[in-house]
């Protein structure tokens, strides 16, 4: 009867070498494989959420800002690159008044934004067509600032 128990605790005790074995191949083959552990996995689409809504926040707070971009003369009339795109380049221009927009305050925002647009890039892999934004032109119309496509002008 010793020599069963024995033999039984025995069992057990290799088993549990065995799946401690199992669970650290499991893992070990996870981060091999992803560059991350279940756990990491999990919380990636926690992080991508909360990107991506700190991304439409600044998008928001960037346009509230320039607002309707009032201006006397055109000398006051600025283009801002906003975003990066998949190929490069920014993902949009807009034009802003230096009479009525905070230009430090709204670069930092361009900045932050601009930066997440990387981070989202490079963790969702995006893909673009590759497509050049050309640089529009500055023009004032009315006393607002615009951004008009060479194509207009």
């Amino acid at each position: 009867m010793v020599k069963g128990l024995s033999a039984i605790a025995l069992l057990v005790l290799l088993s549990g070498c065995v799946d401690a074995e199992r669970v650290e191949e499991t893992q070990a083959d996870n981060v091999a494989n992803n560059g991350a552990t279940a756990a990491e996995q999990a919380m990636e689409p926690a992080v991508a959420a909360m990107r991506n809504a700190r991304i439409a926040a600044l998008d928001n707070q960037i346009r509230t800002m320039v607002g309707i971009p009032r201006a006397d003369s055109l000398d006051q009339c600025k283009l801002a690159e906003v975003g990066k795109r998949a190929c490069g380049g920014p993902e949009y221009y807009i034009a802003y008044s230096t009479q009525v927009t905070d230009e430090q305050a709204m670069q930092k925002l361009i900045n932050e934004y601009t930066q997440l647009r990387v981070e989202h890039i490079q963790a969702t892999q995006e893909m673009s067509t590759c497509e050049v934004i050309p640089r529009p032109q500055l023009t004032i119309e009315n006393g607002i600032c615009r951004a008009t496509a060479l194509s207009r002008m």
